[in-house]
C-alpha cells in the first residue's frame, strides 16, 4: 500500500508521429511512478486520422492506464484558421486534473533516455505549498535562479526577474499552479501560450517553480523536434 498520489499525464500532439510515439515509448519505458498510480490523457489538435490512429495504438501497446485522447481542431468562432491551440490544451489540462492535482505536462517531441524517479519530486510538492511546479527544463542562459535545498537534494528555484522563468519543456505541476496562475491562453499560438504563462508567473503572487539542480543541463527529457507544433 503506498501513500502516492494518482499522477496524470497529459501529451498533447500534433501531426510529429514518429516523436510522439518516442515521447510515450521512452516516458512508459523510464519513468519511475507505480504504474497503477498513472493514467494518460493524448490531445491531438485535429492532426489527420491516421497519426492519431498510430500515436493511439502505440500508446495502447504500454499497457498504461487511459484517461480519453481526442484529435479535434478546438478554435473559437472566428479563429477557426489559426494556430491558437489553447481551448485543447486547456481540456487535456482539465481532464487531467480531474483525475488528480499533479499532472505530468509532455509536448510530443521529447524523449526519456533515462530513469527519472518523478516519486521524489511528487513528494516535495505534497510537502511544500510555496512550490507549485517542478520543471525538467533545459538550463538556459540569462535566468534569474537562486539555488534552494528539500530533503538532501540542492534545486534552482527560477525567479521572476527575467523572462522565460516559465517554460513549455516537460513538468510536474500541481492544481495550486493553476489555480494561482491560470489555464492556457486561448487567443495565440501555443509559443505565445508559452510567454503567456510566463507572464502571468512573474507578475502574480503565488507558488515557485523550482528545476533539480542534478539532471542534465539538458533536461530530463531530451528534445528530440525540429518542427514547430504550430507549422
Amino acid at each position: 500500500m503506498t501513500d502516492l498520489p494518482k499522477l496524470s499525464i497529459g501529451l498533447i500532439t500534433f501531426r510529429r508521429t514518429n516523436e510522439a510515439i518516442r515521447t510515450i515509448q521512452s516516458t512508459s519505458k523510464n519513468l519511475i511512478y507505480p504504474r497503477e498510480l498513472r493514467s494518460w490523457y493524448i490531445g491531438d489538435d485535429g492532426s489527420p486520422a491516421q497519426h492519431h490512429f498510430e500515436v493511439m495504438s502505440a500508446f495502447a501497446e504500454t499497457g498504461e492506464n487511459f484517461l480519453g485522447d481526442h484529435n479535434d481542431r478546438m478554435r473559437h468562432m472566428g479563429s477557426e484558421n489559426t494556430h491558437n491551440a489553447g481551448l485543447g490544451w486547456n481540456k487535456t489540462l482539465g481532464i487531467c486534473h480531474q483525475n488528480s492535482d499533479f499532472v505530468l505536462w509532455l509536448e510530443d517531441d521529447w524523449v526519456l533516455e533515462q530513469p527519472l524517479d518523478l516519486e521524489r519530486y511528487v513528494r516535495l510538492l505534497m510537502n511544500r505549498e510555496d512550490v507549485g511546479m517542478m520543471s525538467f527544463r533545459i538550463l538556459s542562459i540569462g535566468t534569474d535562479v537562486h539555488t534552494v535545498g528539500h530533503d538532501g537534494e540542492v534545486y534552482i528555484k527560477y525567479l521572476r526577474s527575467t523572462q522565460y522563468a516559465y517554460s513549455g519543456n516537460p513538468h510536474l505541476r500541481h492544481a495550486r499552479f493553476t489555480k494561482s496562475y491560470g489555464w492556457f491562453a486561448e487567443d495565440r499560438n501555443p509559443g505565445n501560450m508559452e510567454l503567456g504563462v510566463d507572464d502571468q508567473y512573474r507578475t502574480l503572487d503565488g507558488p515557485d517553480i523550482w528545476r533539480p539542480l542534478t539532471i542534465s543541463p539538458w533536461g530530463g527529457w531530451a528534445h528530440i523536434g525540429t518542427d514547430k507544433s504550430w507549422s
